[in-house]
C-alpha cells in the first residue's frame, strides 16, 4: 500500500524525514527506507554518471559539468567521481531563486535566507530544486571539515560538522570560515538563476534550430553554462549540462551567451 502524506510547506519534508531516521526505535519498528538521494546507493548509482559520459569524450578531454542542484546528491556524485581519479574540472551548481548554496559559495556563510529576508521557500517554476537545506550537503561539508583539520581525525570532522549543523538549526546560520570556503571552490563554482531567465533560456532552446525542449531544471543549468562558458572551456576543455532527462549536453564555445540574475 502507498500512501500520501501532505506536509505544511512552513515545514520541511526532509526534517521530517531524517529525524525519523535518527530515532532508532522507530526506525526499527518501522523498516524505514529512502528513495531519494539520503539514501547512499542513490549517489552511489549517480557517480557512473560521470565515468559514462566522460567515457563519451574525445581522449585527452578534462570536462566541466553545471548540475542543477536542489538536494545536492547529483553533483555530490560528481565530486566522489572526482575523488575517485575521473579527470574533471570544475562542477558548478546550478540554482533557482532557492540560492542557499549559492550564497555559500560566495561567503562561507551557510544561511536559511539572505539578509533582511524571511526564512521560506520559494515557489519557482523547478519545483524540484526548491529546497532550503541539501541534505546531502552536509557530506560535502564533512570532508572539507576533515580536510581542514588536516585529515588527522574523523571523530574531530564530525564534531565539527554536528557544530556547524547545530548552529545553522538554531541560529538560521553558520560561517564556516575562509579556510574551509578556499577547499570548497576548489572543485565548485555555484551560481543562480531568477524564474525569468530560466524563462527566457526556455524559449531560446526552443526557437533555436534545431529546436530543444528544456524542461525548467535543465534551463538552469544551461542558462549558467552559456554564462560560464568564457571562463570554463579552456581549449579542448568542453562544458557539460547535466540534464533532468539523463542525457548529457555537450556545448560549443560558440554557444549563445545569456545572463542569469
Amino acid at each position: 500500500m502507498v500512501r500520501s502524506t501532505d506536509v505544511d510547506h512552513l515545514l520541511s519534508p526532509q526534517d521530517t524525514v531524517k529525524a525519523l531516521f535518527s530515532d532508532p526505535a522507530f526506525n526499527k519498528a518501522h523498516r524505514l527506507g529512502a528513495v531519494n538521494s539520503i539514501n547512499w546507493a542513490r549517489i552511489l548509482a549517480q557517480i557512473t554518471y560521470y565515468f559514462h559520459s566522460f567515457l563519451a569524450l574525445p581522449k585527452g578531454t578534462t570536462p566541466s559539468y553545471v548540475v542543477p542542484t536542489g538536494n545536492f546528491g547529483d553533483i555530490l556524485a560528481g565530486y566522489y567521481a572526482k575523488r575517485l581519479g575521473l579527470p574533471m574540472g570544475k562542477l558548478v551548481v546550478a540554482t533557482n531563486e532557492n540560492d542557499i548554496l549559492a550564497r555559500f559559495w560566495k561567503t562561507g556563510v551557510y544561511e536559511k535566507s539572505a539578509p533582511g529576508q524571511q526564512v521560506e521557500v520559494k515557489e519557482t517554476l523547478s519545483p524540484a530544486m526548491d529546497i532550503m537545506v541539501s541534505s546531502n550537503f552536509e557530506r560535502l561539508l564533512w570532508y572539507l571539515a576533515y580536510e581542514a583539520g588536516g585529515s588527522k581525525s574523523e571523530a574531530e570532522a564530525s564534531k565539527t560538522l554536528k557544530g556547524w549543523m547545530d548552529s545553522l538549526k538554531a541560529d538560521g546560520r553558520v560561517d564556516v570560515g575562509q579556510d574551509v570556503l578556499a577547499l570548497a571552490r576548489r572543485d565548485f563554482l555555484a551560481e543562480r538563476v531568477s524564474d525569468g531567465s530560466t524563462s527566457q533560456t526556455i524559449q531560446q532552446y526552443y526557437g533555436a534550430s534545431p529546436s530543444y525542449v528544456a524542461d525548467p531544471h535543465t534551463a538552469v543549468g544551461l542558462n549558467i553554462t552559456q554564462t560560464l562558458l568564457p571562463t570554463l572551456y579552456v581549449g579542448l576543455s568542453p562544458l557539460l549540462a547535466r540534464t533532468s532527462l539523463g542525457a548529457d549536453l555537450l556545448l560549443p564555445a560558440a554557444a549563445p551567451t545569456t545572463t542569469s540574475s
